[in-house]
């Protein structure tokens, strides 16, 4: 009997650790190994699939400016060397939470279902000269019902995806 406490504890443990784990920020950054990014100094914006909030638009514009920036590249509308794209995206999931206890069907439990937002962001920078895609970073994570915590995931988000942008000379020798 004891065996089958612990198991079931453990079990429940687990299944609470799910939406600690699914919450997580996944970033993927992929680029073109053939490319010399220090050759690119300027961008130009492109339209793409903005945020429908105006607000989190200007966000990521905002983010991914002060991110380019800090790189030494300055936006240049006249003869860029870059072209930069966003798409942002939110995906409704729903997810099915059930607690139970008790023996077979002797047992009382509870189930909820949540429905879960995730957004993802996607920037993309091209060759202006041949309009080639050299660099792509996606990153996606839960959307809060609180601004300012997403305003912060936002920030963390757009910081990660460009951590090692451009990839360093070394990166891309194969």
């Amino acid at each position: 009997m004891h065996k089958q406490t612990f198991r079931t504890v453990l079990a429940t443990v687990c299944v609470s650790l799910i939406p600690i784990v699914a919450s997580a920020q996944t970033v993927a950054v992929d680029y073109d190994r053939q490319v010399d990014f220090s050759k690119f100094k300027s961008y130009a914006w492109v339209s793409g699939e903005p945020a429908s909030n105006p607000l989190v638009h200007k966000r990521i514009v905002s983010g991914i400016e002060a991110q380019l920036a800090s790189k030494g590249w300055t936006q240049n509308n006249e003869t860029p060397n870059a072209l930069v794209v966003y798409y942002a995206a939110i995906d409704a999931e729903r997810q099915l939470n059930a607690w139970g206890n008790g023996p077979r069907w002797n047992g009382f439990g509870s189930a909820k279902i949540e429905t879960i937002l995730t957004g993802q962001l996607v920037v993309d920078v091209y060759d202006a000269r041949n309009e080639e895609l050299i660099w792509r970073g996606v990153v996606s994570d839960e959307v809060s019902d609180k601004p300012e915590k997403n305003e912060k995931r936002l920030n963390e988000a757009i910081a990660k995806l460009f951590k090692q942008f451009p990839p360093a000379r070394s990166n891309r020798t194969n």
